[in-house]
């Protein structure tokens, strides 16, 4: 029995040696898709902005965002810049920016400026052009300067927003046209396959098609030339139950081979070339948020896609051990040299972009991990089991993964930026920077951190109870960098940096007679500030406008002014990037709808529709709005913005800026919205309604939870759980909102 026991004791030992003795080797990969999914998914709506496909607007944006989900959609943008209303809107642009790209998120690309064929010798309408004529066989032509720089840049003006990825009409490119696109910063194009012309192929497997690998490669310079899968006039004839059945079928295709799906689709709806019903469209989208909760599959736009692959292909991570600091280091190593990319230079213009996924097996190491990049916490990072997974741009740094709470002290870190507040006024009002929100410290708790600045010599900065509270001498002006320290209980501290800048905006201005124009009332255009060029105004000189000596109300004025009558006068000849300043002096806070009077000829020479900005202290107030042609040069109407604008009371410098020239004006009303006051002061300050009036939906923005819409004799009638309400079918009138069945109600006009 003894010699037994001797022998179970020492093949214990044996086992208990190897055990504790096994070094563990943690090891990682970057996962084919975000969150280690099995396939990716895109869809792509073609031809916003023409009226044959406002399904894309009037269903596809508001099922998608329901679910979470974002889209791309490809503008045509002479259509997009035509004025009229898209679901209380002015234009698809206004709806684009605010809604779809503000609210829900969804990607914009230009489709070209009017959907011309860029090869002809097709054999069929409307690329049927003898070779060589069509715009992307001519480079550096009008017509090839219009379908790719006017259409990028309307893009820009009119949404705040770059497009970096192009769907060339029908297909046909050329490389003339995508190394254009590339001098533009665009980071891929909708291609398809070989392209007509001789000389314009050089992509891995000539372009990625859907049944390609998962690693589809750019060119050298990382332009992705992509196909797409697409939902056609085959697809559109069939039946529900056939159009889901297609549109599913490409999901699984995707997952089961692991690869992206680059699905286009036109209209939703019945009308139109491949159009999908609305019904196929809903089930459809229903079916990708499963796979996605399901974590089989993520849905992108297609800069997502792109940006994530590139990284995947440019870098690899190297991952050690140190068992004695119990730290695992990743280190980023490139790869794929004939991919010549910077990716950080790559990235950094980017608004949209991804990071990637590293997927990190832990190899049974034990406890809690807390992942750091730069000595900033990464907080994105979901573990199942022995694997952590860690979204990141390698680009910004190598990362430190340190076991929580068993090092010793460790330094404090950012755990958030704190931001730099480079747009003050003078006399701004003192205001408090968060520094516990900003700092962390694995052992030392928020209220034990000591906290210190240093770089003030005119700001008066006072920190309590972990908030920095900043303000400023009278009338001061100027820059400082002030550094906000942690130090924990162990000495070890943290710097962030924060610049801080007051700039006196009326410097070189005087208001017009020494009187700023009062709101709410008229700001009459020719009344712009006194000052000089660049600083008051930009006046772009022409040859055709009048000479300064001849200006009939401000005799010398560089701005042109005419005559409109013998005591009116209005801003002429106007130019794409002029401006005007005014001082403005707002009596009460609140919201304002503003108007513009116009006047704009459809001249001979096809002069685009004249596009207004407005900003406030040198921040966008009225985004850019389109105008719109009127009988005569001298034929005055009114262009509203749709959609209420918020103004605080005091001075203020307003810029009345021409995205496109060529409108006359003569005013800009801007009057308070006395529709959104309250019923009897019970309105919530956290609720607001928008866009008011309406003629087809508005959205509660706010703390909601239920709607109840009452007429003006008090009978309900419409009740809603969605923020979103479509009220198209109410006569026109007023109407009341109670929310969340409380006594927080808000008056709105429905209108036709």
């Amino acid at each position: 029995m003894s010699v037994r026991r001797n022998h179970f004791l020492f093949t214990t030992a044996i086992l208990l040696l190897f055990s504790t003795t096994k070094a563990q080797s943690p090891s990682g990969q970057i996962t084919d898709w975000k969150n280690n999914a099995q396939g990716a998914y895109s869809i792509i709506h073609d031809d916003y902005g023409d009226t044959g496909v406002d399904g894309i607007w009037k269903y596809a944006d508001t099922i998608c965002a329901n679910r979470g989900i974002a889209f791309t959609f490809g503008a045509i943008t002479s259509a997009c810049e035509v004025n009229r209303d898209i679901n209380g809107y002015s234009s698809p642009y206004s709806y684009a920016t605010n809604v779809m790209i503000a609210q829900h998120g969804h990607e914009i690309i230009s489709h070209s400026h009017t959907h011309a064929c860029a090869v002809g010798n097709a054999g069929w309408s409307p690329c049927d052009l003898a070779p060589g004529e069509a715009w992307g066989e001519k480079a550096g032509s009008n017509e090839f300067k219009e379908q790719l720089e006017t259409a990028h840049n309307s893009i820009k003006s009119n949404t705040g927003h770059t497009p970096v990825y192009y769907i060339y009409p029908y297909d046909r490119f050329t490389a003339l046209t995508n190394n254009h696109l590339k001098t533009l910063g665009y980071i891929g194009s909708r291609t398809g396959w070989n392209s007509p012309l001789a000389g314009s192929g050089g992509f891995h497997r000539n372009g990625y098609e859907n049944s390609d690998e998962t690693n589809f490669y750019p060119d050298a310079n990382g332009f992705f030339r992509t196909s797409v899968q697409i939902f056609d006039d085959i697809d559109r004839a069939k039946n529900i139950t056939g159009q889901v059945a297609e549109l599913n079928g490409e999901v699984n295709n995707a997952i089961n081979s692991n690869m992206w799906a680059n699905r286009e689709l036109h209209n939703v709806g019945t009308t139109g070339w491949g159009s999908v019903k609305v019904e196929s469209y809903r089930q459809h989208i229903d079916y990708i948020k499963q796979k996605q909760e399901e974590g089989k599959l993520w849905v992108a736009t297609v800069s997502e896609i792109l940006t994530y692959q590139i990284q995947k292909l440019k870098y690899a991570p190297a991952v050690s051990y140190n068992s004695t600091d119990k730290i695992i280091n990743v280190n980023w190593t490139t790869k794929n040299t004939q991919i010549n990319v910077n990716v950080n230079q790559y990235l950094n213009p980017l608004t949209i972009k991804c990071p990637i996924t590293l997927k990190l097996n832990l190899d049974g190491l034990a406890g809690e991990w807390t992942v750091q990049q730069n000595g900033i916490v990464i907080t994105d990072v979901n573990r199942i089991n022995d694997i952590l997974y860690i979204n990141v741009f390698p680009h910004k740094g190598d990362l430190k993964i340190v076991k929580t709470g068993n090092l010793g002290n460790l330094t404090p870190y950012v755990q958030n930026e704190i931001g730099n507040y480079t747009n003050l006024l003078p006399n701004f009002p003192p205001f408090e920077i968060d520094l516990f929100n900003a700092f962390e410290d694995f052992e030392t708790s928020d209220v034990n951190l000591i906290l210190s600045y240093t770089g003030n010599s005119n700001l008066t900065i006072t920190i309590n109870n972990g908030k920095a509270t900043i303000s400023s001498p009278a009338n001061w002006t100027g820059t400082e960098s002030i550094t906000f320290t942690a130090k924990d209980e162990g000495a070890l501290t943290v710097d962030e940096t924060v610049t801080i800048t007051a700039t006196n905006i009326f410097a070189g201005h005087t208001p017009y007679k020494n009187t700023p124009t009062v709101i709410p009332g008229i700001l009459e255009a020719e009344n712009y500030d006194n000052g000089n060029q660049g600083v008051a105004y930009n006046e772009i000189v022409t040859t055709w406008e009048p000479n300064a000596s001849e200006n009939p109300y401000r005799n010398g004025s560089a701005v042109d002014i005419v005559s409109l009558s013998g005591t009116t006068y209005a801003l002429h000849y106007t130019e794409t990037n002029e401006w005007t300043d005014y001082t403005i002096n707002v009596l009460e806070s609140g919201y304002y709808n503003v108007s513009f009077r116009i006047a704009q000829l459809l001249d001979q020479w096809n002069s685009p529709i004249g596009q207004i900005r407005l900003y406030i202290d040198n921040e966008v107030w009225v985004p850019t709005t389109t105008m719109k042609y009127t009988n005569s040069w001298t034929s005055y109407e009114n262009v509203n913005y749709p959609n209420e604008v918020y103004l605080t009371k005091g001075g203020h410098l307003l810029r009345l800026e021409f995205v496109t020239g060529s409108v006359n004006i003569d005013y800009v009303e801007i009057e308070k919205n006395l529709v959104t006051n309250s019923v009897d002061g019970l309105t919530s300050s956290n609720i607001h309604i928008y866009p008011n009036p309406s003629s087809t939906s508005i959205h509660v923005y706010g703390d909601f939870i239920s709607a109840k819409i009452y007429n003006q004799y008090g009978t309900e009638v419409l009740s809603s759980t969605d923020s979103t309400i479509d009220i198209s079918e109410l006569n026109d009138g007023a109407y009341y909102v109670k929310i969340n069945e409380g006594l927080k109600i808000i008056k709105f006009m429905k209108i036709k």
